[in-house]
C-alpha cells in the first residue's frame, strides 16, 4: 500500500507511532498530514534516518515535529535519541539455540544475487521466513555472513561472529559495523569476522526505558 492510501486509512488516530528503516522519507508527510488532526502524540521509535552531512537540517527539522524521536541510527547519538530496532524485544530471543555450525549464509532475497547457496554450508534469504526461524537459523552458527541489515543487526544481539556484505549505507549505522566483503569475496574473508559482545540486553533496556518516555507522553496507565 502506498504511503498516502496509509494515511488516508489512518483517520485522525489518537496518538501515531511510527517506526522502520526505511520510512524517513514518509515522516515529514506523516507529520504534515496529521499536524491539525491528531489529538494526542507523534512519536518516532527507532526509525532510520541519513547519515549527518547534506540532510542534516532536514533530519532535525523532521524530528523537531514528533513528541519523541527515537532513531535506530548511532552516528545521532549526540543529537537525537538513539533506540535500535525494536525487533531486540522478540521473545524469539529468548531460547535460541547453541552454535552447531562453523557458518552460515542469510541472503537478502533481492539486493545481493551473487551471494548464492554454498555447498555444505546453511543457506537461507529473508524470503517467506518468520523472525522465529531466522533468529535461530542465525543462532546456529558461529560466524554469520550476511547481506540482510537484521541479520547483521541480529547476529550481534546474540554475540555471534559477523561479516556483512553491505548494499547501501544502512548498515554503516549500527553502534558497531560488522566487517564488510562481497558476494564473491567472503569465503577468504571468514577469518576476518568480528564479534561484539552481545548486545540483546543492552539494546532492550534502552528500548524499555524509551517505552518508559511513551507511556509517560500519552498518559498510559502501568
Amino acid at each position: 500500500m502506498a504511503t498516502a492510501d496509509f494515511a488516508k486509512t489512518l483517520a485522525a488516530p489518537e496518538n501515531l507511532i511510527l517506526g522502520g528503516g526505511q520510512v524517513f522519507g514518509q515522516l515529514s508527510a506523516y507529520a504534515e498530514h496529521y499536524k491539525d488532526s491528531l489529538a494526542g502524540a507523534l512519536i518516532a521509535w527507532g526509525v532510520g534516518v541519513p547519515d549527518k552531512g547534506k540532510q542534516t537540517a532536514q533530519v532535525l527539522e523532521v524530528a523537531s515535529r514528533f513528541a519523541l524521536f527515537g532513531t535506530r541510527h548511532y552516528g545521532w547519538r549526540d543529537t537525537l535519541t538513539f533506540v535500535p530496532c525494536a525487533s531486540c524485544m522478540s521473545a524469539a530471543f529468548d531460547n535460541v539455540p547453541e552454535p552447531t555450525h562453523e557458518v552460515v549464509l542469510y541472503a537478502h532475497r533481492r539486493k545481493t544475487p551473487e551471494f548464492t547457496a554454498e555447498e555444505g554450508v546453511p543457506f537461507i534469504t529473508n524470503r517467506n521466513q518468520s523472525a522465529q526461524s531466522v533468529i535461530d537459523f542465525i543462532a546456529s552458527g558461529e560466524t554469520v555472513v550476511t547481506s540482510s541489515y537484521h541479520g547483521v543487526y541480529w547476529a550481534q544481539l546474540l554475540g555471534r561472529k559477523v561479516l556483512c556484505i553491505p548494499y547501501n549505507r544502512k548498515f554503516s549505522t549500527l553502534q558497531h559495523p560488522a566487517v564488510t566483503t562481497t558476494e564473491t569475496s567472503w569465503r577468504s574473508m571468514l577469518s576476518l569476522a568480528k564479534r561484539t559482545e552481545p548486545l540483546l540486553d543492552a539494546y532492550r533496556e534502552i528500548n524499555r526505558r524509551f517505552a518508559v518516555q511513551v507511556a509517560e507522553r500519552l498518559e498510559l496507565d502501568d
